[in-house]
């Protein structure tokens, strides 16, 4: 039997030994920290409140999640929120995003200067956006007034990232295509009307960490917790060595799946092809600080049906947004109480996270005060620190990405997985790292 050494117990490590496994393939998972999930992580405190330290949702056209949760047999855990309902705060108001023609036109977020520029969009010829920024990318088919009142919010909400910064073709590939393809992002998506996916939100009815919860326990023989990757080593008959910070343990394995951080992998691979160094370091990772804070629903003047809001960075408010956590799914918060899950940070806002706790609790107060009117002191708060919480899709990725794939081709056995690569979603993460398992059951089958 083949064994293959899965270094990083996040989603993306997780995914690949449960797929190895599934090939019946050995597998020895190594994680540092003292549990699984990386990122996805849910606690419950004072027995109250459901709280999501990591990501939230997912999209009901997740196939990845679908198809891993029939897998581990935890389909009946899942729970949904159909509201379409998301709200951006512009000019001391929240508004509903709308999500047709009719609600555009009605939309008070665009001037009628606005409108007429993104209905004009059709008539912009397309161009080569090879390396181009999605603010770029944005402005020049629909107008600066669409960038600063829909897509800045809405890249802060996903990549808390700096729409300038980021590139169209890695962050909104699809959409790149489409001009590619028709010319125009409006033709392309009427021909493509009904391929999107569906819009509703999932989770689990005891938060997202049920999903590498799950996969820990179909596979506690081959994870080590509290064990980190100190170097890797190749072996004269073509093996790899894994040593690690356990009493100066070495495991040896036919290859090495490296599912950590783009920054973490460097140090890896460095020894072995010091080019590789430069494309990975140069991913760039933002912090962040989420704040969740609970009210009394009495204390909120305002209903709460939907995701929850965003806020452009033009409205020089510090807080990013806030998801009403307990309106979207059971269990989050007694009844008569609403728990709301804030964000702070990100690439716009990079020193947020070294700020004191009640600092960002102030911020997150007055911009609660701002947008939802709520005056009142939250009845309980808890404060979490994320370092280096999302890659960012730099203009310049693919680039990247290219370059790593080419350095990597020359360490056969080793191969590369995470968030960095082709989504930061937890979709999309599994769904790269089951194609990078395959690859892998594929060289194994191959080598000699």
């Amino acid at each position: 039997m083949k064994h293959v050494i899965v270094i990083g117990g996040g989603i993306a490590g997780l995914t690949a030994a449960h797929e190895l496994k599934k090939q019946k393939v050995a597998v020895t998972l190594l994680e540092r920290e003292d549990a699984v999930g990386g990122a996805i992580k849910t606690v419950l405190k004072n027995d109250r409140y459901l709280m999501e330290l990591g990501p939230n949702t997912f999209l009901g056209s997740s196939d990845s999640i679908f198809e891993l949760t029939r897998e581990l047999d935890i389909e009946r855990q899942l729970v949904q929120n159909e509201s379409k309902k998301r709200f951006v705060f512009r000019g001391e108001k929240l508004h509903e995003v709308p999500i047709g023609p009719k609600q555009f036109l009605l939309s008070p977020l665009l001037s009628g200067k606005g409108k007429l520029r993104v209905l004009f969009e059709p008539f912009v010829r397309k161009q080569t956006n090879d390396g181009e920024s999605l603010a770029a990318f944005v402005t020049r088919r629909a107008g600066k007034e669409l960038l600063e009142a829909l897509v800045d919010p809405f890249v802060s909400g996903v990549y808390a990232g700096d729409p300038f910064q980021l590139e169209i073709k890695s962050v909104f590939p699809r959409i790149a295509e489409i001009e590619d393809l028709y010319g125009s992002v409006f033709k392309g998506m009427r021909h493509l009307k009904g391929t999107f996916g569906k819009s509703s939100l999932l989770s689990f009815l005891w938060g997202m960490q049920t999903l590498p919860s799950r996969l820990h326990d179909l596979m506690k023989k081959e994870i080590r917790i509290h064990s980190t990757a100190e170097a890797i080593v190749k072996t004269e008959d073509g093996k790899w060595v894994v040593s690690t910070d356990h009493q100066g343990e070495e495991i040896t394995g036919d290859a090495v799946v490296i599912a950590v951080p783009a920054h973490e992998a460097s140090r890896l691979l460095m020894p072995h092809v010091p080019e590789i160094f430069s494309p990975l370091m140069g991913i760039p990772y933002v912090s962040l600080a989420v704040v969740h804070a609970v009210f009394k629903r009495s204390e909120i003047p305002r209903d709460l049906e939907g995701f929850g809001f965003l806020i452009p960075r033009r409205e020089k408010i510090r807080l990013l947004g806030s998801i009403w956590s307990s309106a979207l799914f059971p269990n989050r918060a007694p009844n008569g109480e609403t728990l709301l899950t804030c964000f702070i940070g990100g690439a716009t806002d990079p020193h947020a996270i070294d700020l004191y706790d009640h600092e960002l609790l102030a911020h997150v107060r007055q911009g609660l005060e701002q947008t939802l009117n709520v005056r009142a002191e939250p009845r309980f708060h808890n404060i979490t620190r994320i370092a280096q919480a999302i890659p960012q899709y730099t203009i310049g990725h693919q680039e990247r990405l290219n370059e790593i794939g080419r350095w990597i081709k020359k360490l056969p056995g080793i191969f590369l997985t995470g968030s960095y690569f082709t989504g930061i979603s937890v979709a999309d993460t599994i769904a790269h790292s089951k194609s990078v398992s395959q690859k892998t059951v594929k060289w194994l089958c191959q080598a000699p």
